[in-house]
């Protein structure tokens, strides 16, 4: 491996770290040569849209958070987050990924390119003591001169996949969520995969039959039958038996990813131990089931609320 790599490699991995922004930083200029690797100067601007987009994507899917101090957000998060919040108020709450709403989205360029100059551009090469010669910054023009972006695309594969393994490790300092690693692919893929929640209608319907909603514990009409997450989705990343129920869709769609509440909690332990022992009387044992016993031996329920409550 060519030494500038080597060097690329050694800033990514042992650079030290108070929030993310190093990561961004450097995935945004590896995307940049990977797109065109022959143009060796790279403006702010153009890393700062991309850099708006990852944590677009991050946060309004996943909610993760950036840096360990709550009442220290880095200040292009806090950006983002203040977009994400317009955009939900005037569109819905429906997650959305970046690139299909960037018309949508006013990203205030020149304020995170501001910070960019004042924060990790010139941080980002140093490791120990030692400063890596990567890139010419140029802080008053707002550029970096990249030395080998034909090299960074060759080993863009290994620098990405370096990049998300060292973001994770981060992600998984300053939040309590699980399944981080797999959160990151996803977001820097742009693809979720969601299952059909229909496949769960056996087994919640020897508890539930009649259709009773969880939430308001009104009789669901046939049209408006929904499954939901009782611990959000975006937490859990995961589609498990014991953490689903039947719910009224506009009751669905109005909830949004709120923390339920304590006696919701214990609603749905209940909901569990009776679902459990229907299954148990119809002799149903599969992978579902398992989870669902698992889940009551082990306070699962209790244990990713507290969890998801940091």
């Amino acid at each position: 491996m060519d030494q500038y790599i080597e060097d690329l490699c050694e800033v990514i991995q042992n650079g030290m770290m108070e929030n993310t922004y190093k990561m961004v930083w450097i995935r945004s200029i590896v995307e940049t040569c990977v797109l065109n690797p022959s143009s060796t100067e790279i403006h702010f601007d153009q890393l700062s849209q991309k850099i708006f987009g990852y944590y677009w994507n991050q946060t309004i899917y996943f909610d993760l958070k950036q840096s360990p101090n709550p009442k220290k957000k880095p200040e292009i998060y806090q950006i983002v987050v203040e977009e994400i919040n317009r955009y939900q108020t005037q569109f819905g709450y429906q997650p959305v990924w970046f690139s299909r709403v960037e018309g949508k989205v006013t990203i205030p360029i020149q304020r995170i390119s501001s910070i960019l100059t004042k924060d990790v551009s010139f941080k980002f090469p140093k490791v120990a003591g030692k400063t890596y010669d990567l890139y010419d910054l140029d802080k008053k023009n707002r550029t970096i001169k990249i030395y080998r972006p034909d090299l960074i695309k060759q080993y863009s594969k290994v620098l990405f996949d370096l990049i998300n393994y060292r973001w994770t490790q981060k992600l998984e300092e300053f939040n309590h969520s699980p399944r981080i690693s797999k959160k990151v692919l996803g977001t820097d893929r742009e693809r979720i995969p969601r299952s059909n929640l229909k496949k769960f209608r056996k087994y919640l319907d020897l508890e539930n039959p009649n259709h009773i909603c969880f939430h308001t514990g009104k009789k669901i009409e046939d049209n408006k039958l929904s499954i939901d997450h009782v611990i959000p989705w975006s937490y859990l990343f995961s589609d498990d038996l014991w953490n689903l129920v039947y719910v009224d869709k506009s009751y669905n769609s109005s909830k949004d990813n709120k923390i339920p509440s304590e006696e919701t909690i214990k609603k749905l332990e209940e909901r569990n131990y009776r679902l459990l022992d229907k299954v148990k009387q119809k002799k149903i044992s599969d992978k579902n089931t398992d989870e669902l016993q698992l889940s009551i031996d082990n306070g699962l329920v209790k244990k990713f609320w507290i969890g998801f409550q940091g």
